[in-house]
């Protein structure tokens, strides 16, 4: 499944859910889970195994060390993954607004491009690219203050 090109899916995805923004929404998200799934799940494998036995040699169930040991073990991986995930998720939009859409700003830079309207394009890209910073502003701060107990976050 994930070496089919997702952007591809977007004319079917259409199709299935319409041209309202529950299509926008599955685009988005089919275009971004394998990214986060695959990093979270290498996280989930890559989690010291000494730390698993400290917990269990302590008396942890296993749910505390779900809780204590691997997702904490795991945020680090998923917040890698959720930076890239952004701009994919805002491709994703775009391309379902390209394909089909009643509004939004992939609708903008359609209707600007059949009218030769550079602006219009322009003033959707700025838009886009001010989304995404402040998605990526956003999650950059949520990493900060949840793995605020690791070292490069310390300093901040």
């Amino acid at each position: 499944m994930n070496s089919i090109p997702r952007i591809a899916l977007a004319p079917i995805i259409v199709l299935a859910f319409g041209i309202g923004d529950t299509s926008k929404v599955v685009t988005s998200w089919i275009v971004v889970v394998f990214l986060v799934f695959f990093n979270t799940f290498e996280g989930a494998r890559s989690i010291d195994e000494g730390f698993v036995n400290a917990a269990r040699l302590l008396g942890a169930s296993e749910w505390q060390i779900t809780r204590t040991v691997v997702i904490p073990s795991t945020m680090a991986w998923v917040f890698a993954s959720l930076t890239p995930a952004i701009s994919f998720a805002l491709i994703g939009v775009i391309v379902g607004e390209f394909i089909g859409a009643e509004r939004g700003i992939g609708r903008l830079i359609i209707e600007s491009e059949a009218r030769a309207e550079a602006s219009g394009m322009m003033v959707a890209v700025i838009v886009l690219m001010l989304v995404g910073v402040a998605l990526s502003a956003l999650i950059w701060r949520l990493q900060a203050y949840l793995l605020r107990w690791q070292q490069h976050n310390l300093a901040e």
